[in-house]
């Protein structure tokens, strides 16, 4: 399952969070290996959850604003209004999901 990797969960949410970045940009945003990353961005890439544009040498990865950007928009409401009090595993998965912006 495409989003049943963490690293690609995180991909995305640098991507929805941070803009279009290139894969060396992302493996250092996530204390990753480039490889790693690399073959992440290639699973997401073919299940359309991210877009690619070449720029110069770089390949500059951008989260598919059509369709995946709404959802994370959606799953931050349900994690707002629903996840922050009360729920016993919001503490472990917080960083999860917002990555180090929050």
């Amino acid at each position: 399952m495409t989003l049943g990797n963490k690293q690609r969960v995180k991909t995305l949410q640098l991507l929805n969070d941070e803009g279009p970045q290139s894969v060396s940009s992302i493996a250092k945003s996530l204390d990753a290996e480039q490889s790693s990353v690399s073959h992440s961005l290639s699973h997401l890439l073919q299940c359309h959850f991210v877009n690619v544009k070449r720029d110069g040498k770089e390949r500059i990865y951008s989260i598919n604003e059509d369709t995946v950007a709404p959802l994370f928009e959606l799953i931050r409401e349900h994690v707002e209004k629903y996840c922050l009090d009360g729920c016993e595993h919001w503490e472990s998965e917080k960083k999860v999901f917002y990555g180090h912006k929050r």
